[in-house]
């Protein structure tokens, strides 16, 4: 391996490139913007406890938080891995780049090393990596937010080449490659991603074994599967800190398994009674014949927009409808919501399936299995494989939205592709002889051919939605000018939405022409190399960028940027509302705290853009109020799908991909009901006011009832079915945002001792009486389940105990207690037995229970006693234990191979 500047050349260029073009893409990041990224604000939302906890604690970072569904394990919000020293060399290798333009170029910079594994010609590696990188998959969740999945993402193709390394000759190299890399996917923190990367690698790896027993390299096999087995242990140990506490929660989330075998009226479409149900596993999968727009994005409509931002789709919509369908939506797919296409390229299709037909390789075959079995699984119709791989394939329904193994094409298409180009380029490892060739070439251009000119082929361009509106107007129409209108506008919009896909589809045809007229060029001339690759290269990315800028453009031709935000914008995700003030105002603030938590927003990330000091205020002042209080609070608007709540005060709702499913069930079972109560009793406090007032008595019902909705209650008690809001000490109800928030007096506080108690048989039961018209006063009553009925003998009460919360931290908080008797203290905590432990004057941990299907409690013995619960879960310390072993071990081995590697290119040499 004789190093030179010719030989570094590509090397050196493909790094300046992979810089150079997502930072012209992402541009504004370096003019004062941020992309506007909607999961980044839900995070900021979520995670915002988290935070302050560590800025107030000298770094130090809480396992716990009460922010979202009366808490949860931080760790499963905003993870903490700085035992893996993977997450250095995650940092180091994206160059100190803003973080979007970080991902895209380690993305492409991994695809690059995968080319480069397969023996591929540097500068066609360039290009494949150029189509990986700007595959829509990456811009899509790059702009909605989801960095942790497109950092998975960016580091399978490597992990993939290192595999195919080791498997092709170079057994320790391969196995560094592959272990650094599969840890650094594993370290991203997106399983489903590494899942689905288990997919192809395992297929490979089969298809390597078999060419290697064909051929009788048994040694050479035996030490390859070895050594990849040690990486792949290095991999996960390295990760341990990250997977073990995920593992560990799990179990208790709606991936989880269920103890119920009955169903709430309104049960959530996550609940299954093991794993996810298949509704919600296949809710943003592909409709019918979907799958088209891999080859042409706007073969449904591409994304959801009005078609009136497509102004060439209206330019020949009949003018009597044109205004109507430009408020209708583009996109006519079968996904709940689109924001655009899956696209890989046509010109890398077209390579690819060229690929899949004639080069000579043994990876074709895994390549063409897992092609046909992912396309079968983005459907959102329940076709065998969805069927099987739901129902019966290990851990496949852990993980919703199946679409995203669609993710395997963004690797094989261009691996493939490029691939096949390699070898024409070399003349060799292809099957057939030139006839075969053109025959293949013909094949593709009369499919392409077929689809420009069958819009049918799409299906009939309207939603399902849609049909039933139409169906609906037509019969509700007064007359036929009506039904006659109707069935005008859903012909004009059916004819726009004909042109949308005509248009890509020939924007398709035409560059498959393109694609091949390469390929027919390189077969028949000796034109120059360099030339068909640059022009190979010039076709690949001016078709995905493209693309790309449909869904995520940084044209401010307009004045303003239309995905990008100020970072002063982006410092303030959430505005304050008249219900939070009021909130503040009526709680005691600590002024040391807020003003410590202020002084160190300036330094941190996400506020230190801010300069508006009255936001800056109102942050620190509530972040210092979470950190030393306990009440939540209920924001009937959006509860369980929204963190604007959760950024200001501890919620009982809040929006997360894994729940704890004791939660969701009590969720689905007791929060109808809770709400009807809810709006009962305010309605009877608005109407214990409407009867003080002076009103005239000629007063019409029209004017009674206007002012009677007008009506403000400051305060209000709730019981009956509204018990399960004062049992999770839900002392606030926001309503409205833009009026006060409502005081509930009845609240629960943080601890109760209870004078009864009801043992349910199972887990039915302690569901069923839970609810708060079985149950009555929560304050007075509980229930628990009969498997810690042994904890309950000997209790007697005592009406005059007492229970307060004297120091108050999200992990550790500490109780005052004293009664004459035996009693059961429940406290106004989720129940999660993976790492609370309960102590009474602090000697070793006591057995606790659970009370009311979803809180803590412990028996207390009579007298005084300090009660003192801390989350101390073993699977983060021994996790991270092993986090630091496992990720020197790893980045030695990685280290040595290269070492090794390079002394044998040496000797050879010599």
């Amino acid at each position: 391996m004789k190093l030179s500047m010719k030989s570094l050349l590509p090397h050196l260029i493909a790094v300046l490139l992979f810089v150079i073009l997502p930072s012209v893409y992402f541009s504004p990041l370096y003019q004062g913007y941020t992309l506007k990224q909607s999961d980044i604000r839900q995070f900021q939302g979520m995670s915002k406890e988290i935070f302050d906890y560590k800025l107030a604690n000298e770094g130090k970072q809480t396992m716990w938080t009460n922010a979202m569904f009366g808490g949860m394990p931080s760790y499963q919000i905003s993870a903490s891995q700085d035992s893996n020293l993977l997450t250095t060399v995650d940092q180091a290798i994206k160059l100190g780049l803003p973080r979007p333009v970080g991902i895209l170029f380690i993305s492409m910079l991994g695809f690059y090393i995968l080319g480069l594994c397969l023996r591929i010609n540097p500068w066609l590696a360039m290009i494949g990596a150029l189509g990986y990188g700007f595959s829509t998959i990456n811009i899509l969740y790059i702009g909605a937010g989801h960095m942790s999945k497109v950092n998975a993402i960016a580091y399978m193709a490597p992990a993939l080449g290192g595999l195919i390394l080791a498997f092709r000759g170079r057994m320790l190299l391969g196995a560094g490659i592959f272990a650094l890399f599969m840890g650094l996917n594993i370290s991203a923190n997106h399983l489903q991603m590494t899942y689905y990367l288990a997919f192809i690698l395992v297929a490979v790896s089969i298809a390597e074994t078999l060419r290697l027993g064909i051929e009788k390299q048994w040694l050479n096999l035996t030490k390859t599967i070895g050594a990849l087995a040690l990486a792949s242990v290095l991999a996960l140990v390295s990760n341990a800190g990250l997977l073990l506490p995920t593992l560990e929660y799990s179990k208790f989330t709606t991936r989880g398994t269920s103890e119920l075998t009955i169903k709430a009226k309104e049960a959530s479409q996550s609940l299954a009674k093991e794993g996810l149900s298949s509704s919600y596993i296949l809710e943003y999968n592909y409709g019918k014949n979907e799958l088209l727009s891999i080859y042409s994005p706007n073969a449904k409509g591409g994304k959801n927009d009005y078609i009136s931002n497509n102004p060439e789709a209206l330019a020949n919509t009949d003018y009597n409808y044109a205004e109507q369908v430009g408020q209708m939506d583009q996109y006519w797919g079968g996904q709940s919501m689109s924001g655009g296409a899956f696209y890989f390229g046509v010109v890398m299709l077209v390579f690819f399936l060229l690929g899949l037909l004639f080069v000579k390789d043994a990876l074709r075959w895994p390549f063409l299995a897992l092609s046909i079995l992912t396309l079968y699984l983005a459907s959102n119709q329940m076709n065998f494989f969805n069927d099987f791989f739901i129902h019966h394939f290990p851990m496949y329904n852990k993980f919703r939205d199946s679409k995203m193994m669609l993710v395997l094409l963004q690797i094989m298409v261009p691996a493939l592709g490029i691939l096949f180009f390699d070898r024409m380029l070399k003349g060799e490892g292809l099957i057939g002889q030139k006839k075969h060739w053109f025959i293949g070439m013909g094949v593709i251009v009369l499919a392409a051919f077929v689809l420009m000119t069958s819009p049918s082929i799409s299906g009939d361009f309207l939603s399902t939605r849609e049909v039933q509106q139409f169906a609906d107007a037509s019969k509700q129409a007064k007359d036929a000018s009506q039904i006659s209108y109707y069935q005008g506008l859903r012909q004009a919009l059916i004819d726009t939405r004909i042109g949308i896909y005509k248009a890509d589809m020939q924007r398709s045809f035409f560059l498959v022409l393109l694609a091949l007229g390469l390929i027919f060029v390189l077969i028949r001339t000796q034109i120059n190399r360099m030339l068909l690759m640059a022009l190979a290269g010039i076709f690949v990315l001016g078709d995905q960028l493209s693309v790309a800028k449909r869904y995520l453009n940084n044209d401010d031709s307009t004045g303003t940027y239309k995905s990008y935000q100020t970072e002063g914008e982006a410092s303030a995700p959430y505005q304050v509302s008249i219900a939070d003030l009021s909130v503040l105002k009526n709680e005691k603030v600590p002024s040391n705290l807020a003003q410590q938590l202020k002084g160190a927003y300036a330094d941190f990330e996400y506020y230190k853009n801010l300069t508006d000091q009255q936001t800056l205020d109102y942050y620190a002042a509530f972040g210092a109020l979470n950190l030393s209080s306990s009440y939540r609070v209920l924001n009937v608007n959006g509860t369980m799908a929204e963190t604007n709540t959760s950024f200001f005060h501890k919620s009982i709702g809040g929006y997360h991909g894994a729940k704890l499913k004791r939660y969701q069930e009590f969720v689905d079972f007791h929060f109808p009901t809770a709400i009807g109560a809810l709006n009962t009793a305010m309605n009877t406090a608005k109407n214990a006011k409407f009867r003080t007032l002076a009103l005239p008595a000629d007063m019409s019902q029209e004017q009674a009832q206007k002012i009677f909705d007008t009506l403000g209650v400051a305060e209000i008690q709730l019981s009956g079915a509204a018990e399960y809001l004062n049992m999770l000490n839900a002392k606030y109800v926001i309503l409205n945002p833009n009026q006060n928030a409502v005081i509930n007096t009845s609240a629960n506080g943080p601890a109760w001792f209870v004078q009864n108690v009801k043992i349910a048989k199972d887990a039915n039961q302690e569901m069923t009486l839970s609810a708060g018209d079985q149950l009555g006063s929560s304050k007075l009553n509980a229930v628990v389940h009969a498997e810690f009925n042994n904890q309950l003998q000997g209790l007697a009460s005592d009406s005059t105990a007492q229970i307060k919360l004297t120091s108050y931290d999200p992990a550790h908080m500490s109780y005052a207690a004293q009664s004459k008797t035996k009693q059961l203290a429940v406290f106004s905590e989720i129940y999660y037995p993976a790492g609370w432990n309960c102590f009474i004057d602090g000697k070793k941990p006591v057995e606790t229970l659970r009370a009311n299907y979803i809180l803590r409690g412990v028996v207390v013995p009579a007298g005084k006693h300090t009660i003192e619960w801390k989350f101390e879960p073993l699977s983060v310390s021994s996790g991270n234990t092993l986090s630091s072993i496992g990720s020197g071990l790893l980045l030695l081995g990685f280290l040595l191979s290269l070492y090794f590697t390079f002394r044998k290119s040496k000797v050879l040499e010599a």
